[in-house]
């Protein structure tokens, strides 16, 4: 699987290795291992696993933040040991027209644009609250995300 795919196979299910809203911190580190970093404040709790992070509250997964731009520290840094068989070859940016064209290629799926922010577009997949964040400045050198590459992906129920 590319990258891409995994991308768009996220975007399109709301799922991240089968992990998905409603997910339990147990199940997650059951997937992922225990190598993700864990951040808790009362009932919230946040495992960062570099390229993948889960939100928690009481308990439930309440929102799966993929930080595409991440990648630019380098694959081998932030992509967790479960998924580094499913997509070697991972370069540093990830395009969001190719990841578009995935998700739309499927049949069934098309994203709309929402707001834009200084330096960023966001888009949703129509009828879903997985929103999708581009970079939209032009790189200053090759150490930064180019516009047009894919920031983020935002699966939450509030979209």
């Amino acid at each position: 699987m590319s990258i891409v795919s995994f991308l768009a196979d996220a975007a399109v299910t709301g799922k991240v290795a089968d992990l998905g809203l409603g997910s339990r911190p147990e199940k997650v580190r059951g997937v992922l291992g225990p190598e993700g970093c864990a951040d808790r404040k009362k009932k919230s709790l946040r495992l960062d696993y570099g390229l993948v992070e889960f939100a928690f509250y009481d308990g439930l997964c309440e929102g799966i933040f993929i930080q595409v731009h991440r990648l630019l520290n380098g694959p081998d840094e932030v992509v967790p040991d479960a998924f580094r068989l499913s997509f070697p070859g991972i370069s540093r940016t990830v395009s969001f027209d190719a990841v578009r064209s995935d998700i739309e290629g499927r049949g069934g799926y098309y994203l709309e644009g929402l707001r834009a922010q200084t330096g960023y577009r966001h888009y949703r997949i129509a009828g879903s609250a997985v929103v999708l964040i581009v970079n939209d400045e032009p790189a200053r050198d090759a150490e930064q995300l180019a516009a047009g590459d894919l920031w983020s992906i935002q699966i939450s129920a509030a979209g």
